[in-house]
């Protein structure tokens, strides 16, 4: 019974992660075709490396948050960096604030490839229809934010679920001789690949400060391992999935902004002509579900920054400029393309978060716990 209430503890947190986790990059072959895909059958082993490490991070913060006792981020990075706080918390600050640039832009570039491909508009114009949609949901609140986006996360996995079925079935002679080969193409470097793979994870590491808001039902430490594993499990399959419905269809699908989107119009729409409508709602689903909850972040920590009396203090003014700014800003470096952007956006983030996050939460905290 005791590790049955572990897992129904733990459950929800890993759930809020997932949610995060599986959204437009993920659905679009994004990440998959820039970390996994390039390395052959070992692109399947890679997604187990990132999320080792991302785990881990994950694992020793909600835990930190639990001997800790405090569930708000900032005042968790408080306690964590002790007397340097006031300068190595508005770094952390500024990197969240980055890590939602990174993101965003990730969802606006997508947007605007995707949209193009799907209404035949202009990128940039599709660009700003999608930050037109995340800024009006955002404006009404945290509460219209949570009741969107659990009905856009369960659509958008189950889109997956199917997606990656019908394409498993499509390859699977090709699948089975991938596997009974194994191997690693020519001009790729698995020692590359491991490296992308470890950056990647590091830079889920701000999930490990992040999530302490819901993890107040956590009691103990094998909760806390409880987590761990589970989004382990949750989100290897999620990548490894994603991995394996592109791969029989390389080289060439990793030359293409959307590989998902090039495997289903060119190999699958022929035996199931349904497929490319069930992927937009999936896709337009996953762009708006991580768009606004990254808006929204921002947004709720901007609120505090405006002058009182700004708008008469309405949050709705307030949320409304600061999506103009953040929106714009995004837009701005999805210029940038979306591969430049999942590839040195996120190892970036990767190479910040080892001095700002992961060798305070997960070597100096628990020194200091042990000391005590």
């Amino acid at each position: 019974m005791g590790i049955l209430s572990s897992v129904r503890r733990a459950f929800p947190v890993s759930a809020v992660w997932f949610g995060a986790l599986v959204g437009p990059s993920m659905a679009s072959g994004a990440f998959a075709a820039v970390y996994f895909a390039p390395y052959g059958t070992w692109g399947l082993v890679l997604p187990l490396l990132v999320m080792g490490v991302a785990c881990l991070i994950v694992g020793f913060g909600v835990d930190g948050a639990r001997q800790l006792g405090t569930y708000e981020y900032a005042a968790y990075a408080e306690k964590l960096y002790g007397r340097f706080a006031r300068f190595l918390g508005p770094l952390l600050e500024f990197y969240i604030v980055l890590a939602m640039v990174v993101g965003g832009s990730a969802v606006i570039s997508m947007s605007g490839s995707f949209l193009q491909s799907l209404l035949r508009i202009p990128e940039l114009v599709g660009c700003a229809l999608m930050a037109l949609i995340c800024s009006l949901l955002v404006l009404w609140g945290a509460g219209l934010v949570r009741k969107a986006s659990i009905f856009m996360t369960v659509v958008m996995v189950a889109g997956i679920v199917a997606l990656v079925t019908i394409a498993v079935r499509d390859s699977a002679d090709e699948l089975t001789c991938l596997l009974r080969d194994w191997s690693l193409p020519g001009g790729a470097s698995l020692g590359a690949g491991a490296f992308g793979a470890v950056l990647l994870g590091l830079s889920n590491a701000s999930n490990g400060i992040t999530l302490c808001s819901v993890s107040q039902n956590l009691r103990s430490r094998r909760d806390c391992v409880c987590v761990g594993v589970i989004s382990f499990l949750l989100n290897s399959a999620c990548f490894i999935a994603c991995t394996v419905l592109i791969l029989p269809y390389c080289p060439q699908a990793l030359a293409e902004e959307i590989p998902n989107l090039y495997v289903i119009h060119t190999f699958l729409v022929g035996r199931v002509p349904w497929l490319p409508a069930v992927y937009s709602v999936v896709m337009v689903f996953g762009l708006i579900s991580s768009g606004v909850p990254q808006l929204h972040a921002v947004a709720s920590r901007a609120l505090h920054l405006y002058p009182t009396g700004f708008l008469k203090d309405s949050m709705m003014g307030r949320n409304a400029i600061t999506s103009v700014v953040y929106m714009g800003l995004c837009t701005l470096v999805s210029l940038l393309g979306l591969r430049t952007i999942i590839g040195a956006g996120y190892g970036m983030l990767g190479h910040l978060a080892l001095p700002l996050i992961v060798l305070p939460v997960c070597v100096i905290l628990p020194l200091r716990q042990l000391k005590k």
